[in-house]
């Protein structure tokens, strides 16, 4: 049997974090709709890298993720009714 700091330790410690970025998110909806955890983390780390960026060049990075995933979305949906349109004309 593992000891509890061995095995529920690393988790006890990532639960908060993963706490804290749901909390962000489900704030964050209204603007980002597509938001992701991965954008929440850039936004953390923003201030750490080597080039500090603005908030606004933040948001724009941001955005522009969400306009991509926006259209891979729509993307998607179109070869999937294309694909159902095929099957039920054969």
């Amino acid at each position: 049997m593992r000891r509890w700091d061995v095995s529920h330790h690393p988790m006890a410690s990532v639960m908060p974090g993963t706490l804290f970025l749901l909390k962000q998110k489900v704030q964050g909806r209204k603007r980002w709709p597509m938001l992701l955890f991965n954008d929440l983390v850039t936004a953390l780390a923003h201030p750490l890298l080597r080039r500090l960026l603005t908030a606004e060049d933040l948001a724009a990075i941001i955005d522009k993720r969400h306009r991509l995933r926006q259209r891979a979305k729509e993307a998607h949906a179109r070869r999937a009714q294309v694909g159902l349109w095929n099957n039920l004309t054969k």
